[in-house]
């Protein structure tokens, strides 16, 4: 066997040993002229039986009709190659998706002799595909769904909060009247002041509380309307939250260190402010009795993103705690005034920006949390 004889067995060989996609040649006009093991296997068809007749008999029915086989042997032809996805036909009339390719063939002289086809079945792929297409439809119309529960929920509580300012408001006036009244006549004991003062405590708490879901109800529309962003100096703001603790330094066992290394950040100055305030005073309510509380705030650059840090060595969170840190009314020490929202806040303005929170904590020796914000500077 000299040289060319070998390489056309190897050839000839090769493709009709492979398995797991047909190949066939064509003449010229489309009838077929050989058949693999491959083509065999995925479509049903012995040799004998697909050998000089037209290939169209490998297509659909409505494709065979709309002249399918046809205009692909055309655009092969006119395109040097015919390349697609589509739906391929077997021999016991079962429907397959398959990658096709049909490359016109030509002799050395440049006339053309004929067709290679290659076919692959992919049908597993498409239903993987259509599947997680399915999936993603379903997601995307809940989504849809959630947020429209989440502005009825916001409208809500922004309504709620809104008629209830009123009562809270008269009793407000009405202990105060009492209070006075009694005082007044000389009847004001002194386990009386306590109750009405208990009682004023508690009304005090309830229009907190009322003030802090009007700001949650302003979120989703703040998600709406999005928040006028600029470029904002974060010392800046910094020094403007610790001025409105009343300087936490100078108190007694109180450090607070910082390391700006990100100057300036594109974002709603006042959702930035919320933020640092609600990790900072949290920071230094939840510090521990048993030691100085040292609080360190940084930002730095980290991939695309800004991150702001806030460490501290207070009293720190179990694993269950942390589960539930940004659930709204959640409290997990009873010793410092608070209505549980802040948190919850704090995630929702990171969230609607587009940005992430992280947590890292352990009871009995501190917390540190970092907010990660798009590096627009």
């Amino acid at each position: 066997m000299n040289e060319k004889e070998l390489r056309e067995s190897l050839s000839t060989n090769f493709i009709n040993q492979v398995k797991d996609y047909a190949i066939f040649a064509m003449d010229p006009k489309g009838m077929i002229v050989t058949w693999n093991m491959g083509a065999e296997r995925l479509k049903g068809y012995c040799e004998e039986e697909v050998v000089g007749h037209y290939y169209g008999m490998l297509f659909p029915e409505t494709y065979r009709q709309a002249g399918k086989p046809e205009e692909e042997i055309e655009l092969a032809l006119k395109n040097g190659v015919y390349e697609a996805h589509d739906w391929r036909r077997r021999k016991d009339g079962s429907h397959f998706w398959a990658d096709v390719v049909l490359t016109p063939i030509y002799a050395g002289d440049g006339e053309h002799i004929g067709f290679t086809k290659v076919t692959g079945d992919i049908t597993r792929q498409k239903e993987m595909q259509d599947e997680l297409a399915k999936r993603h439809d379903a997601l995307k119309d809940k989504n849809q769904e959630l947020q429209r529960i989440n502005l009825d929920l916001d409208n809500f509580v922004y309504t709620a909060s809104h008629d209830l300012r009123s009562p809270i408001t008269n009793i407000e006036g009405l202990v105060k009247y009492v209070k006075d009244d009694l005082s007044d006549a000389g009847c004001l004991s002194s386990e009386t002041e306590f109750m009405l003062e208990r009682v004023m405590l508690s009304v005090d708490r309830f229009k907190r509380t009322i003030e802090d879901l009007t700001e949650v109800s302003k979120l989703q529309k703040n998600a709406v309307e999005l928040l006028s962003e600029e470029i904002i100096n974060i010392e800046t703001v910094y020094q403007d939250i610790i001025e409105d603790l009343g300087d936490p330094s100078d108190q007694p066992g109180i450090f607070i260190k910082t390391e700006f290394q990100v100057h300036q950040l594109k974002f709603s100055r006042k959702n930035f402010r919320s933020i640092l305030y609600n990790l900072l005073s949290n920071a230094i309510k939840y510090r521990s009795p048993h030691r100085d509380c040292i609080i360190q705030v940084d930002t730095c650059l980290e991939d695309n993103a800004v991150v702001l840090k806030v460490k501290d060595n207070g009293l720190g969170m179990s694993k269950k705690q942390l589960r539930k840190l940004f659930t709204m009314f959640q409290r997990f020490h009873d010793h410092v005034d608070g209505t549980g929202i802040g948190l919850f806040m704090v995630k929702r303005i990171i969230d609607n920006a587009g940005g992430s929170i992280e947590v890292r904590s352990e009871e009995g020796v501190g917390s540190e949390f970092r907010v990660y914000f798009a590096a627009e500077l």
